[in-house]
């Protein structure tokens, strides 16, 4: 059994399962990531259950199922079976929602949150940035507080931070985290994770803390990351010094 120190993490975006679930779950299972970091997890009165349900399908642990009012909203967080017995802590907060961001548009805006599963050693976040740029700059500003306090050493934060990584939203995070794609001889780490149909755009991050080691990076382009979501799904080979 690997210890820990040793963990693979991944993170994706699942679109609330609206593509193709079974391409979903045989991504869970292809990777064996000892945590998956969900993104758009599934919400409204079936959200939680159906998180379980996936958890289960893919031989994982739900240990944050997401929604609200006082969950994580659209992020969860699975770790291997095996590995349920090491959890320290998880738990889901919501981030602070100011509805008249997008009060232009006639979407309502979707309140957003984040995962933390605490494994000891190794802290994994799951988040979901929104599409509004003022959003994402107060949502940031509530992740460094939360990346402080859990450790900025141990933290890997993964998740959709909804823009490349010459934006803001990276830069802020920067000072805590690097981006370990950037530290991957892996082919394809850099690669773009939006769209499917039209990858163009690298807005899925793995940031990790100076204790973490980088030992690969990809973005997945398998035959079942092609048709279960919009993203491409990011796994991390990570190790604590």
């Amino acid at each position: 059994m690997r210890m820990v120190a040793d963990v693979r993490v991944l993170s994706y975006n699942i679109k609330e399962l609206s593509l193709d679930e079974e391409a979903v779950v045989e991504v869970l299972r292809e990777t064996h990531a000892d945590v998956v970091a969900l993104q758009e997890a599934t919400r409204h009165p079936t959200g939680r259950w159906r998180m379980h349900r996936l958890a289960r399908r893919a031989g994982m642990t739900c240990v944050v199922a997401g929604g609200g009012p006082c969950g994580s909203f659209t992020t969860a967080l699975f770790v291997r079976a095996d590995l349920a017995g090491r959890v320290v802590r998880a738990s889901g907060r919501p981030l602070r929602w100011k509805w008249w961001y997008r009060r232009a548009r006639l979407a309502w805006p979707t309140r957003r949150g984040y995962a933390v599963v605490d494994l000891g050693d190794v802290v994994v976040v799951s988040v979901h940035l929104g599409l509004d740029p003022r959003e994402r700059a107060d949502h940031c500003r509530q992740l460094q507080t939360v990346v402080d306090r859990l450790g900025a050493d141990r933290c890997v934060v993964v998740g959709d931070l909804n823009e490349t990584p010459d934006g803001p939203s990276w830069a802020a995070l920067g000072p805590q985290l690097r981006d370990a794609a950037l530290e991957s001889s892996a082919p394809g780490a850099q690669d773009a994770t939006f769209s499917v149909a039209h990858p163009r755009k690298r807005i899925d991050a793995v940031l990790v803390g100076r204790d973490i080691e980088v030992v690969q990076v990809e973005t997945l382009r398998s035959p079942a990351a092609l048709r279960g979501s919009d993203h491409f799904p990011v796994l991390a080979e990570l190790r604590r010094h």
